[in-house]
């Protein structure tokens, strides 16, 4: 049997995980599906994810490959791996792609989705940030979205990495959508830094409060200039929507 190259698209409530990166002791995406595929093939496989998402980041659409001899079709293995899977991670669809596909590699667009609920209810207290609406001014927070659109440093809007040497992301989309009860933010990007959408959220939202910071702080920080004050949405708001490729 020759070597195959499976992509799979996974949904995952990621409340109980400690995010996507394998951990030696606690529960994780990869860390899950490596464990489902050993079971499935008898042999240790690598995983190799679209990107990382943080403890209790959750996703729609995250994507990832892995390499292996094998004679079962693509649905026979989604069907497997999801028969060894926990509730909360599903694979959505399994296909064999050439080769030479890597899913972070390959990539040339992510979007991500942050939910915010005005209304505050129990059913999403882990899926959304729970915010009163009555300090959110949505004509601030478009202004701030527009800002944000194109290539910019982001060196005070991620988490601090040396390892990371080019802090610079193009910003395809960046917008907010309101209604009734909830705020959603969508962005999407040629890549993303650690933690970057939930402190874009985190100031967005303290800037629509008109209290600490203002639009001009905001763009200052786009424009990589110091920072007077950082703040980070909480996880559990956060979705990796999609990853597309060519």
């Amino acid at each position: 049997m020759s070597l195959k190259n499976y992509k799979i698209t996974i949904s995952y409530d990621g409340t109980s995980l400690h995010g996507w990166q394998i951990q030696k002791n606690s529960r994780t995406v990869q860390g899950d599906i490596e464990n489902a595929l050993e079971k499935i093939f008898n042999q240790k496989i690598n995983l190799i994810g679209s990107g990382r998402t943080d403890s209790g980041v959750h996703a729609l659409g995250q994507v990832a490959n892995f390499k292996v001899s094998t004679s079962m079709r693509p649905d026979e293995l989604k069907n497997a791996l999801n028969g060894n899977l926990g509730r909360d991670i599903f694979i959505i669809n399994c296909n064999e792609v050439s080769i030479d596909f890597h899913s972070r590699f390959s990539a040339v667009k992510r979007e991500y989705i942050y939910k915010i609920q005005t209304n505050f209810t129990p059913i999403s207290r882990n899926f959304s940030w729970s915010l009163d609406s009555s300090f959110i001014d949505i004509n601030i927070l478009n202004e701030c979205s527009k800002l944000v659109m194109g290539e910019h440093d982001f060196s005070q809007l991620s988490k601090k990495n040396v390892e990371i040497e080019n802090k610079n992301c193009h910003i395809y989309s960046s917008k907010w959508i309101v209604d009734d009860s909830s705020l959603n933010y969508i962005i999407s990007a040629n890549r993303f830094l650690h933690h970057m959408v939930r402190y874009l959220v985190g100031v967005m939202i303290e800037v629509s409060k008109k209290n600490l910071l203002s639009i001009d702080d905001f763009e200052s920080m786009l424009n990589a200039n110091k920072r007077k004050f950082i703040f980070k949405a909480p996880s559990k708001g956060l979705y990796l929507n999609r990853v597309l490729y060519d």
